[in-house]
């Protein structure tokens, strides 16, 4: 489930690092609330058998995140906060890559007409409540300009031990459906230092498989190249 808001340039250049800069679309950046599960997540490498008896497979997580230009000029993710469910899962993507996991509860309902999804964070208590009904019929792909510059998102960025790093990933492209705002708590986005007004673009998601592949630091463009 995707829902994002768009914002003022600096109040996302405000919460970012250095050497990042918002990437936007029509003149402006973009926040954004995204609920999912995840299912048999494996780690890479050598690390994989372990993924299952850590118990790092399979949770539920809700992300506040933007877009983002890094210094090697390349486009990706910026992750603002992650709330999971699974405490190993967090201390392993804390450590291992260095994005900013915490600790939520997190319940997911699905209906025939809809979803609802609900994350409690551990500590500050800070809550995301979204429920939607979702359009009937097919699933499509993401519409050319603002939906694929949503989801369409194959790169991330993350700050690990000082240093910018960047991570990619491949999946089948996104297939979509539009959504309709039931109910909405969005506390975990004020949290993250970017407050959002009005209406969210919202658009619900399939299911597709993912391959993340290591991360690897950052290198500025060289001018004279």
């Amino acid at each position: 489930m995707w829902c994002h808001w768009p914002v003022p340039v600096e109040a996302v250049a405000s919460i970012l690092p250095p050497g990042l800069t918002p990437e936007t679309f029509d003149g402006s950046a973009w926040i954004g609330l995204i609920p999912f599960a995840m299912s048999d997540l494996r780690l890479p490498g050598p690390l994989a058998p372990l993924s299952r008896l850590l118990g790092v497979g399979s949770f539920g997580e809700v992300n506040v995140r933007t877009y983002v230009t890094g210094p090697d000029g390349r486009t990706g993710v910026w992750f603002c906060t992650l709330d999971a469910d699974r405490f190993l899962a967090v201390a392993t993507a804390r450590v291992a890559f260095g994005l900013p996991y915490r600790r939520a509860s997190t319940h997911l309902e699905k209906s025939s007409t809809g979803l609802s999804w609900t994350s409690q964070r551990r500590g500050d208590g800070r809550r995301a409540e979204l429920s939607v009904t979702v359009a009937d019929g097919p699933s499509r792909p993401a519409s050319d300009g603002l939906e694929k510059f949503l989801v369409e998102r194959y790169a991330l960025y993350a700050w690990w031990h000082g240093r910018l790093v960047r991570g990619t990933l491949s999946h089948q492209p996104w297939r979509v459906r539009s959504a309709t705002l039931l109910h909405l708590d969005h506390s975990t986005v004020a949290a993250a230092g970017v407050d959002v007004d009005g209406s969210p673009h919202l658009l619900a998601g399939e299911p597709v498989d993912v391959s993340v592949r290591p991360l690897a630091r950052v290198r500025p463009v060289d001018p004279r190249s």
